[in-house]
């Protein structure tokens, strides 16, 4: 694989090494002078910054999961499944019953792509508001339920309905017509080979366990993107994005991980503390304080 930059082409792989090796390097650098400083400013960055990688490493997983399986998926027994429970294929048939209309094909691409900030923005708040603790913790809980699907993504490859029926593949996003959000999304699956992490869907997990955390210490924001949330559950299926029982297995992902991850940190703190206090006196490195 290739890549072009300016006019000349480069190995993917070792383009994107190179990139791997600098991103810990410049974590580091970052960790090292806004911990010194303590300044809430710069903290919120020193933070957050884990949010810029999500779509990165989902991306990477995909790739590694495509080269490992050639191309391979289990589309099929997922496919079948939809079958077997409706008689037809939901993500075939749902835009079908569903009014040709430019502003409702536009809430359904909005809802998608607001995802990204049902995921993001409660945390931010909290910082805002001065809980830090909870912010963080919240922000570990999302970040560990990423990373552990990214790891499952690689290994049990599904691609989606999209990729798997012929009809839906050959048209593509082409039938869909609304404003500026969908044809951003368009341009974006457009430009993106992103099919291989469909079961279980990720859209539907993490938002889940954010729309948890959010009713914990963010109540009224819970409110406000609850019924954007189910109709980010409802969109998976109509942009074809997913199969229904991707949606089903994300939200009992969703529940797993959320019960799952918070014990688990609790038993690998001492190493987590270990670690970071060994790199803090190998790079003489203040240790984060929050206010």
């Amino acid at each position: 694989m290739f890549i072009t930059i300016m006019d000349v082409q480069l190995d993917r792989e070792i383009v994107y090494g190179i990139f791997f090796l600098l991103i810990p390097m410049g974590i580091m650098v970052l960790c090292r002078n806004v911990n010194a400083r303590q300044n809430r400013f710069t903290m919120f960055f020193r933070i957050f910054y884990v949010q810029l990688m999500y779509a990165f490493f989902f991306r990477e997983c995909i790739i590694l999961s495509q080269l490992m399986f050639d191309g391979m998926s289990f589309d099929a027994v997922f496919a079948r499944m939809d079958y077997a429970i409706f008689g037809y294929q939901p993500s075939k048939q749902f835009h079908n019953q569903v009014p040709d209309n430019r502003l409702i094909t536009e809430i359904f691409f909005f809802s998608y792509f607001f995802y990204y900030v049902l995921i993001t923005t409660g945390w931010w708040l909290l910082y805002l508001k001065g809980k830090y603790e909870k912010a963080v913790r919240s922000l570990t809980i999302v970040t560990f339920a990423f990373y552990v699907m990214y790891v499952f993504y690689v290994f049990f490859p599904v691609k989606g309905p999209k990729y798997f029926f012929p009809e839906l593949h050959e048209v593509w996003y082409n039938k869909f017509q609304g404003y500026f959000i969908t044809d951003f999304m368009k341009c974006i699956f457009n430009n993106m080979n992103i099919g291989g992490a469909a079961f279980p869907s990720s859209h539907v997990a993490v938002s889940f366990i954010a729309l948890i955390l959010n009713f914990r210490y963010n109540r009224i924001l819970a409110w406000i993107y609850l019924p954007l949330t189910i109709m980010l559950y409802l969109s998976t299926v109509f942009i074809y994005a997913h199969y229904f029982v991707d949606v089903i297995a994300g939200i009992v992902t969703g529940v797993i991980l959320y019960l799952a991850i918070p014990p688990l940190i609790r038993r690998i703190q001492p190493f987590i503390t270990w670690m970071e206090t060994g790199l803090g006196k190998l790079l003489n490195m203040t240790q984060l304080k929050l206010p």
